[in-house]
């Protein structure tokens, strides 16, 4: 009997380790991740890419230093931010592929170095954007640093987009260092209360929570991600924006496990529609508690929700989330 167990100990391990990074894979004793199995087209086109060209001195995103990097200010400082940065590059790919205007790529590679420059690689090889700004969140005290699901997969996408605008492998290999960032754990919170000042990842950067739900592992990969579980919004927007990330990465390689952290992500988000919708209103910004109590119904991320669920229907074939934007739409537009 010991011998039969240690064989199938052995198998189990084989399995994961073959389809990649195991740190979140099925455990055949406990609670079952909530997937669906999609079958994920790879023939599809980035979310951020599309057929237009902005304007050389448009300053939507900040001001373009005359090296061609992104400028990002608040409060009259300039900032590190991966997200506005990622905003910005992503429309000069798009002009660059629209025009065939080299600056405007000049432009995405000059800000895209600018944050490796400054980014930071773990003991795993996962390439992390922090913010080195704080920012409180409701009671939640984001200290320096703190690291964003919505930047990592937005990230992703900047670099998978840069390879398909160049075919230099250099940027492919940068999207396989940040989407290794999907892997890391939550830790677990210590025991003594924690300075409001510190970061909340203090053992680490982490975005990939596991909530179980029904007898279900739900994933969501936080945009604001807290030790403490009743501070963990599961912004629905940050999430899908991290989703899109994962998506990128599976057309270009084919990837089974990141096909994988895709699937219970999109699942996880298409199950929880009843919890941030809000029935002849603007719907949730997250569909908890806290999160509901910090943002409420912002209209304008309402009508967000709704393009980007669509674009999760197109991603996975699931009309599932057509009839979610439906509703939503029909809630408020």
């Amino acid at each position: 009997m010991r011998r039969r167990w240690t064989a199938l100990a052995v198998i189990v391990v084989l399995v994961a380790v073959s389809g990649g990074l195991f740190v979140f894979r099925e455990n055949i004793w406990g609670p079952q991740f909530n997937r669906t199995g999609y079958d994920i087209s790879r023939d599809g086109q980035s979310p951020y890419i599309g057929d237009y060209t902005v304007p050389l001195e448009d300053e939507t995103w900040g001001e373009t230093g005359t090296d061609g990097v992104l400028v990002t200010k608040l409060y009259g400082e300039a900032v590190y931010h991966p997200v506005n940065s990622a905003w910005y590059i992503s429309q000069m790919i798009s002009s660059y592929r629209h025009s065939g205007n080299q600056q405007y790529l000049d432009r995405a590679i000059a800000t895209s170095n600018y944050l490796i420059r400054w980014s930071e690689t773990d003991e795993n090889g996962a390439m992390w954007f922090p913010y080195r700004f704080s920012h409180d969140v409701g009671t939640l005290r984001l200290g320096t640093p703190w690291y964003s699901g919505m930047a990592q997969g937005m990230m992703t996408s900047v670099f998978v987009n840069l390879y398909e605008a160049t075919q230099d492998g250099y940027w492919k290999d940068m999207a396989t260092k940040t989407v290794k960032s999907y892997d890391q754990p939550k830790p677990k919170p210590k025991d003594q209360a924690k300075p409001d000042d510190q970061p909340q990842s203090e053992d680490g950067p982490w975005f990939h929570n596991v909530k179980v739900l029904d007898g279900k592992k739900f994933v969501f990969y936080e945009e604001y991600p807290a030790l403490a579980d009743e501070q963990n919004a599961h912004v629905v927007n940050g999430h899908i924006y991290a989703l899109y990330g994962l998506y990128d990465y599976y057309r270009i390689t084919g990837n089974r496990h990141v096909k994988w952290l895709f699937d219970i992500g999109a699942s996880s988000i298409r199950d929880s529609f009843g919890a941030y919708r809000n029935p002849g209103q603007p719907s949730w910004y997250s569909p908890t508690y806290y999160g509901r109590t910090v943002w409420g119904t912002p209209e304008s991320y309402h009508q967000g929700v709704v393009k980007q669920l669509r674009k999760l229907a197109d991603m996975t074939g699931d009309q599932e989330f057509t009839r979610q934007a439906d509703l939503l739409y029909a809630d408020f537009h």
